[in-house]
């Protein structure tokens, strides 16, 4: 599969590295060149993942990603706002099938799955977690 992910902070990186090495096409977008030099050298060099240095939420840095290419958007950022518009941009606009923006902000998150994204909120699903965890001690 054609995957682009937008954001290459601990999620993004994890996730890019994962689906690269189940063999698919992995491109990252991230603005900050710290973050893309995490990236395991040997997987960018061997082309597993490319690399666009530039902000994700642009027709530009989606061009150069490719992003009609793609068979899933990620968008991982850390900042919610920049999630929900390059994850609305990338169904929208550009006809990606699956879409997934990560929030933390649990209202956004019922606003962005009302716009038809599929939404992932870490703060929902610690809160489950914990929850969980809570239930089994007692």
């Amino acid at each position: 599969m054609r995957v682009v992910i937008m954001g290459c902070g601990r999620t993004g990186l994890r996730v890019a590295v994962s689906l690269a090495g189940e063999g698919d096409r992995v491109t990252v977008i991230e603005t900050e060149p710290a973050q893309i030099a995490r990236l395991p050298q040997s997987l960018v060099d061997g082309g597993a993942i490319t690399v666009v240095n530039g902000d994700g939420t642009t027709s530009e840095a989606l061009a150069q990603a490719e992003i009609e290419e793609a068979d899933i958007f990620i968008a991982v950022s850390g900042r919610d706002a920049v999630n929900g518009l390059a994850a609305q941009k990338a169904k929208e606009i550009y006809g990606v099938g699956k879409v997934i923006a990560r929030v933390k902000d649990t209202s956004l998150a019922e606003l962005y799955s009302a716009l038809g994204l599929e939404i992932v909120c870490t703060t929902d699903l610690g809160v489950q977690r914990i929850l969980g965890a809570l239930s089994e001690a007692r």
